[in-house]
């Protein structure tokens, strides 16, 4: 448990969403800096929102090649297609064609942040895929979210969409190290009814089976390196509650984002 973050009390603050507050939703663009950050966050909205029609594209921001780093079995390209292929299992789970995911191919924990080499790069290609899908809808971690690759993301987003020239999308930001890891400068400071939540209770068993799709963060596949990252089950409990959390943010919604 983490003393400096209060999820009860994130959680009690959360207005409901309901059906009707998804119809807008004719395209979601979702970002995700690894395998796994998709089913964690929102296997159910995802379900929802396909029941209705949505088009969807995933853009997987980085590699997701050094969760083991000192693996002499799972080398950083025998762990990236293992995660994509883990990727691709949840992705089909859910009813999807893997054609929707868009990889980057960004360094796994090391994914360019503003003002560093390569961001800008990122950048661009962002705000050419945001101006060929046109999405209602963006998913985008929490922009304070305790992983440098969670913030670059939120970044990229960030500096895309002021490259554009058509009316902003909805932007809802997922927590997902805020949970575990928040100290007192990431705690997010929500005017009122900021954050919401979509009951999901109904895509319980498939969010479990989208989540334990990704079988090299969730046991021990991976075994000769003691120190490699494992999604442990109380981290995995934060999403399991039958409720996803997002936050809509005024300032997200016409920021200028300066480089």
């Amino acid at each position: 448990m983490n003393p400096i973050f209060d999820k009860e009390a994130f959680k009690a603050s959360a207005v409901q969403l309901n059906i009707a507050d998804l119809e807008f939703v004719k395209r979601c663009l979702i970002l995700v800096p690894h395998p796994d950050d998709e089913s964690l966050a929102c296997t159910g909205l995802i379900s929802i929102l396909k029941e209705q029609g949505t088009e969807f594209k995933i853009i997987l921001t980085t590699d997701g090649s050094r969760s083991h780093p000192n693996s002499k079995k799972f080398p950083t390209e025998k762990l990236a297609q293992i995660r994509e292929e883990e990727l691709n299992k949840a992705i089909k789970l859910m009813g999807l064609d893997t054609s929707v995911i868009i990889p980057y191919k960004g360094i796994d924990s090391g994914l360019p942040a503003r003002g560093e080499d390569g961001f800008e790069i990122l950048v661009a290609r962002l705000a050419e895929d945001l101006a060929a899908f046109k999405p209602d809808l963006i998913l985008v971690p929490y922009e304070l979210d305790p992983h440098r690759d969670h913030r670059a993301t939120w970044q990229m987003l960030m500096a895309a969409l002021e490259k554009g020239t058509t009316q902003r999308p909805k932007i809802w930001e997922y927590p997902i190290w805020l949970y575990e890891l928040a100290q007192q400068a990431d705690l997010p400071k929500l005017n009122h009814n900021e954050l919401k939540f979509v009951d999901v209770h109904q895509y319980s068993t498939l969010k479990q089976s989208c989540i334990a799709a990704h079988s090299s963060q969730t046991t021990r596949l991976i075994d000769d390196d003691p120190t490699g990252f494992i999604l442990t089950a109380e981290m995995i409990s934060n999403f399991t509650t039958g409720q996803e959390y997002f936050m809509e943010t005024k300032k997200n919604q016409s920021f200028l984002y300066i480089i």
